[in-house]
């Protein structure tokens, strides 16, 4: 299964409707709740900004670098 182009998708998502949707989940879509997973309650701001750079274009493909690399 593939779900619908993140990089559209966040050309309209705010970072409250992301939050919702990563932490409540779509579940009737194929995606699931993850309020449980630790790791998206630590880095789900780091992933939504990821998101919206690509889709507004400031995050070009292949441009990524360590965080400690700034």
């Amino acid at each position: 299964m593939v779900g619908p182009s993140l990089v559209e998708a966040f050309k309209t998502l705010d970072k409250n409707e992301f939050h919702r949707t990563v932490f409540g989940g779509r579940v009737d879509k194929g995606m699931p709740d993850f309020s449980s997973s630790q790791m998206m309650q630590k880095n789900w701001e780091n992933l939504y900004a990821y998101l919206k750079g690509r889709s507004d274009g400031q995050i070009k493909l292949g441009d990524l670098q360590s965080i400690d690399a700034k």
